[in-house]
């Protein structure tokens, strides 16, 4: 069994810095190495994580032999190829969501992860977060009876930032729908599963990409309504409506403490995370490489192949391609 996991980041932009801060604080692991297309960028990182190596490319980093996982951080359109690489490598993968751009990608990770038997997992961090696991256990105690409808949303004003910004980049697979509408998206499978119906439209950029996404989602007699917008500020709070009460996730809900179940009376919880939230899937990623498996049973290889599913068909209702498909 691995004592110390040992682990390394490649693309070191804010969610990097993000995930390097919490790392710190899960014990029996360490980041050994880091990595950037950007030499500086890299040095900086590593001076101000203590980080004993950093490269100024990727190959490194992949060859590494006392890196045992590596964190992927690096912009969509290379999630594919990198974690590619990494698992050809016999390196450990946690990569940023979403895993890939589409289904064919997936497919793909996934066939290799089996092969070389090497752990690959999505990083959906509100999976593995406290309130999260919370909201599971009332559905699963039939505190609100069965669910009737989900309502969830993700936006934020992006609209000051230039047209060649990886948001509304399609050649850096930009778009709401996979950098932030993939959150409710996700919110909806794993409570109610695949939908039957698949409703959307967007709202396009000059550039191509999604810069406003509405969704609705029919199973046998349930519903869910989705949203993700790039042009506006809002609240962000989730509600899970059930035949016997409900469930409210308090804003920012994807990486909320607070939760209230509301059936005939009111319940409220509120949790203290470890750090900002990504402690939880990197133990998570610890222990499934301590067990030797290479998928969570918490987000498995086949949720993730799902979830991109559904992004294909969302994105082919509206048009949205991209050019390293």
């Amino acid at each position: 069994m691995l004592k110390i996991v040992r682990w390394g980041i490649l693309g070191l932009g804010n969610i990097a810095q993000k995930f390097a801060d919490d790392l710190k604080l899960v014990p029996d692991c360490k980041l050994e190495a880091v990595a950037s297309s950007n030499s500086a960028r890299a040095r900086n990182f590593a001076d101000t994580y203590k980080v004993n190596r950093f490269y100024d490319n990727y190959h490194d980093l992949f060859k590494d032999p006392k890196v045992d996982i590596i964190y992927i951080a690096s912009l969509n359109n290379n999630h594919y190829e990198h974690s590619i690489q990494a698992i050809k490598n016999n390196k450990a993968v946690l990569c940023e969501k979403p895993l890939a751009i589409n289904k064919s990608q997936v497919e793909d990770l996934l066939q290799l992860s089996n092969k070389k038997r090497v752990f690959l997992m999505e990083a959906l961090w509100t999976r593995f977060n406290p309130v999260f696991d919370q909201l599971l256990t009332w559905i699963s105690e039939g505190q609100i009876g069965k669910i009737k409808c989900i309502y969830a949303s993700f936006s934020f004003n992006g609209t000051k930032r230039p047209n060649d910004s990886r948001l509304f980049n399609l050649e850096k697979g930009g778009g709401s729908l996979l950098d932030i509408g993939i959150y409710p998206l996700f919110l909806s499978y794993q409570l109610l599963g695949y939908p039957s119906t698949i409703i959307s439209n967007a709202i396009k950029s000059d550039t191509g990409v999604d810069n406003q996404m509405a969704i609705i989602l029919r199973y046998k007699d349930s519903q869910a309504l989705l949203y993700s917008s790039f042009l506006h500020n809002e609240d962000m709070s989730a509600k899970i409506c059930g035949e016997k009460g409900e469930i409210y996730v308090d804003s920012r809900w994807h990486e909320s403490k607070t939760i209230t179940l509301s059936n005939n009376y009111k319940t409220r919880k509120k949790f203290e995370f470890l750090g900002k939230g990504y402690v939880y899937e990197i133990m998570e990623s610890n222990k499934c490489l301590r067990e030797k498996t290479i998928e969570s049973s918490k987000w498995s290889h086949k949720n993730s192949l799902d979830l991109v599913k559904l992004m294909d068909t969302i994105r082919s209702q509206n048009d949205i391609i991209y050019p390293n498909e």
